[in-house]
């Protein structure tokens, strides 16, 4: 009771001194003794429910409701400052006051309305209103009955995204590889049939030309000119013969100089190498580096192998359009380089490369268009100057040089591209051309042929008649695969790479599953193996020189075959680095000695008068072979594991065998040296 009464006092005299009597003196009149205890014991009971309930949940859980009232002094706030939460509400919640009081903010957010002694008035604040709000009690302001609302940001907690389905493609890093197994004994009956059929043909060598070999040495090569007569015979294409009178003695033309053959041919070979290894290894990847998306650097790649996907419709326009007087390969080889130098030079000017993927692109698809044009010119050259019994050889030589340009292109200029930039990168390559085109440039086909059109002669042994059209050529082309064994390089062809799905399988099996880093297998991939391609193209050509190609074909196939099954029965064992290496190593060299007498032999049954297009529709066919092979992938790796998967490709292995069994190398010189 003492407690009251001074409160009481104090008010009073607060009042007085805040001039809140004057206008309200006859309502004070009025108050009796009974009033004031009245209100005395409701604002206990105020004070008491705002002291229990000063934070609570609201009914639909939404936010927080945070109560402010009246403190005992009847001139605060209570509590005078408080924090919220964006969607939190206050409520100003007072009865029976001694005093009226209302909460206004001073930018006009909230009002409770005119002061009264009873207020129940309550405010949400939406998202995006947080910040600090000050509000005031209007009649009483000026005794300080001001209070304060701190209203933070809500924090937002999103669930866990739920993780996306992987992509369904070929990539090896996305690839899920199945359960499904077959026994090898389900393949053993194929293998064990195979390898008997092998030995039944070693035994009839003969009857399916396995023992075609021309065993002329490079001695007998080098000093064939030295036995031809000062008078040659010449077959002229157009079912004509001229007797020549023209003397050999220079031997620095293609037809004449085997060293002057090789060299050109791998020269040429070596200028298609660098730009594949270039844009697919070297340019690609610092791309990527520098943060390029993957839809521009697929942009990228497609558009720089397009040419090389139809090239094969250089072909016919080669054959019919020639200079003979300049030679009838030469000219479109010089065409097709200078194109490549030019392309190249017109890159520099395109302002940050990196920055401008897109017309980088449609640049390099220009610059393949030369490369591709140059690839089937230097085919179909070698085609009409390789005598028979070099083809092995010399095509070994051929794709070995265009593997070392890869790796110029690849890993030599991938190292330099980082500290020169692409520009400086491009322009490294324009004098590395310019030096491979001196070669063709400095030497002609045949005897009397005009290295410039400027220069004097263009008497040439070989003659061309001027009226031969498109007609003509379809006409030969048709003649020349109306052959059986023209017609079974067809399927040969088509059934070479079908065993391709293995490929994108490996770095999935070796990266993921056995745990390699990635640097160790493309140093592996790129470095080891790449060894064996290169030897494998070497050793390969000599082997069919001095065995012949067919034989080569057939047990290198074998062999590739057996030691597949044998790695994939192995399983055990693909936890041993040294293991995994060795087999890969063997299956990559037994199989490159069978591609590149797969090479040989093509271009041995092609018909030289439309070599430009027959040999290039033969490459065409085996890419599209290795297209079939990658698209194997996804049915054959979604339903079988890894060993499987290595018999599988074992097995079609083997179907090279047939596809070349019944090839006879010597068919197409027998039957068309003299249409």
């Amino acid at each position: 009771m003492q407690r009251r009464t001074l409160l009481l006092a104090l008010v009073f005299l607060a009042i007085s001194l805040g001039g809140g009597i004057g206008e309200n003196s006859e309502k004070w009149d009025r108050i009796t003794n009974e009033d004031v205890e009245d209100d005395w014991n409701a604002f206990d009971k105020n004070l008491e429910s705002a002291e229990s309930n000063y934070l609570f949940q609201s009914e639909d859980d939404e936010g927080e409701v945070v109560i402010v009232s009246v403190d005992n002094t009847n001139l605060r706030f209570s509590p005078e400052s408080i924090t919220l939460n964006e969607g939190d509400t206050v409520r100003f919640l007072w009865s029976g006051e001694l005093l009226a009081h209302n909460a206004v903010e001073e930018n006009g957010l909230f009002d409770s309305g005119d002061p009264s002694r009873n207020v129940n008035y309550s405010y949400t604040f939406a998202i995006g209103e947080n910040g600090t709000y000050e509000y005031v009690c209007e009649p009483h302001e000026s005794l300080g009955m001001i209070g304060t609302i701190i209203v933070d940001p809500i924090q937002i907690v999103e669930p866990e995204p739920e993780p996306e389905p992987l992509p369904e493609d070929n990539d090896s890093s996305t690839m899920s590889i199945g359960d499904g197994e077959i026994s090898i004994v389900i393949f053993s009956p194929w293998f064990l049939g195979v390898i008997l059929f092998v030995g039944y043909i070693s035994f009839h060598r003969d009857r399916f030309h396995l023992g075609v070999v021309l065993e002329e040495d490079s001695e007998s090569i080098e000093n064939e000119s030295q036995e031809l007569p000062n008078i040659e015979l010449e077959y002229t294409g157009n079912e004509k013969w001229r007797i020549l009178g023209m003397p050999i003695t220079g031997r620095d033309t293609l037809v004449e100089s085997y060293r002057a053959r090789v060299l050109t041919l791998c020269a040429l070979y070596v200028a298609q190498g660098i730009p594949w290894g270039f844009i697919t290894i070297a340019f690609l990847t610092f791309l990527a580096d520098k943060g390029v998306g993957a839809a521009e650097l697929a942009l990228m790649l497609t558009l720089g192998t397009l040419p090389w996907s139809f090239k094969f419709l250089w072909g016919p326009v080669i054959d019919r359009f020639q200079i003979p007087s300049m030679g009838r390969r030469r000219p479109w080889i010089l065409l097709a380089q200078s194109g490549m130098i030019v392309a190249l030079a017109s890159m520099m000017l395109i302002p940050n490369p990196e920055d401008n993927v897109t017309v980088m692109a449609w640049m390099f698809l220009i610059y393949n268009i030369f490369t591709s044009l140059q690839d089937v010119s230097t085919d179909a050259l070698a085609i009409d100057i390789l005598k028979p019994h070099e083809i092995e050889k010399v095509n070994s030589y051929m794709f070995t040089s265009k593997t070392i340009g890869g790796i110029i292109g690849g890993a030599g200029l991938g190292v330099v591209i980082g500290t020169l930039g692409i520009k400086g990168t491009i322009l490294l390559q324009i004098p590395i051309l310019i030096l491979i085109m001196l070669v063709p440039m400095y030497m002609t086909e045949r005897p009397g042929e005009k290295r410039f059109p400027w220069s004097e002669g263009g008497d040439s042994v070989f003659t061309e008649d001027d009226n031969r059209d498109f007609k003509e050529i379809i006409s030969k082309v048709m003649t020349a695969f109306s052959l059986r064994s023209t017609r079974l390089g067809v399927v040969l062809s088509l059934v070479m790479s079908l065993y391709a799905f293995l490929v994108p399988v490996l770095p999935l099996l070796f990266v993921r599953e056995l745990d390699w880093t990635i640097e160790e297998f493309n140093a592996t991939k790129g470095g080891v193996i790449m060894i064996f391609v290169v030897l494998s193209y070497l050793v390969g050509g000599q082997l069919g020189r001095k065995f012949g190609g067919k034989s080569i074909i057939i047990y290198s196939a074998l062999l590739t075959s057996i030691t597949t099954a044998l790695w994939g029965v192995s399983e055990s064992m693909w936890g041993n680095g040294f293991f995994m290496m060795t087999m890969w190593s063997i299956t990559t060299f037994t199989w490159g000695l069978a591609t590149i007498n797969i090479y040989s032999l093509v271009m041995k049954i092609t018909w030289s008068e439309v070599g430009g297009t027959q040999f290039t529709a033969y490459m065409a066919m085996m890419n599209l072979s290795a297209i079939i092979g990658y698209q194997l992938t996804d049915p054959i790796t979604s339903r079988f594991d890894y060993p499987t998967i290595f018999l599988l490709a074992a097995a079609f292995q083997t179907i090279v065998i047939f596809g070349a069994l019944f090839i006879d190398p010597d068919e197409t010189r027998a039957s068309l040296s003299n249409s």
